[in-house]
């Protein structure tokens, strides 16, 4: 596998939930590959803080499509994910919670969170995993700011799955962090995007 990773630029492409799912071994080959997201076995999960505790929320409802240009040699020729902002929920049930996280995120306006990937750049090569920088644009709440992000892709399997965590202040994309409890509860400005993503 080349430790050159290239991506081109990328065209808006999101495919419905559930489709692609591998069913058994991926054929590797030579010729370009679409692969589409496993949503059982894929987690996006948001970890902040508050005044109060941590908490931490799951996307249910995530879309995902990457495009091999050549399997084997890893050349990415597009790839794209879209959260629902709906479908984020907190991991205890707290309902006040998520409705605090929809009216802070904007939802009426802008229901997906956008995450297009731009470039990247090889950090290390091994016999078991591929790392790499990822250059993007992230879309929230209708702010887009070009973020990297240290990204993990196994090369021992017979599925590609890209695993990694990302730090952001909700102020950087004009999100006011969520009050309760007439403002004594608070969340605090920076939360942490864990993702763990299967094709």
């Amino acid at each position: 596998m080349k430790n050159a990773l290239k991506l081109f630029p990328v065209f808006l492409l999101v495919v419905s939930l559930g489709f692609g799912q591998n069913n058994g071994p991926f054929e590797i080959s030579s010729e370009s590959e679409n692969l589409t997201i496993n949503l059982q076995q894929s987690t996006i999960k948001i970890m902040g803080t508050s005044t109060l505790h941590d908490w931490t929320s799951i996307a249910e409802k995530t879309e995902a499509n990457i495009i091999f240009n050549n399997y084997n040699d890893v050349e990415i020729e597009k790839l794209i994910l879209v959260v629902e902002v709906a479908s984020i929920k907190n991991t205890k049930g707290h309902g006040l919670m998520d409705k605090l996280t929809r009216k802070a995120l904007k939802a009426d306006d802008f229901p997906k969170i956008n995450y297009e990937f731009l470039s990247a750049k090889t950090i290390s090569d091994d016999e078991k995993e591929l790392k790499v920088e990822l250059t993007g644009n992230l879309t929230i709440a209708g702010k887009t700011n070009k973020i990297t992000i240290l990204t993990s892709i196994n090369k021992s399997s017979n599925n590609v799955v890209l695993k990694g965590t990302h730090k952001l202040k909700m102020t950087d994309y004009g999100v006011k962090p969520p009050k309760a409890l007439l403002g004594t509860v608070k969340t605090g400005d920076e939360i942490t995007i864990d993702f763990s993503i299967k094709f």
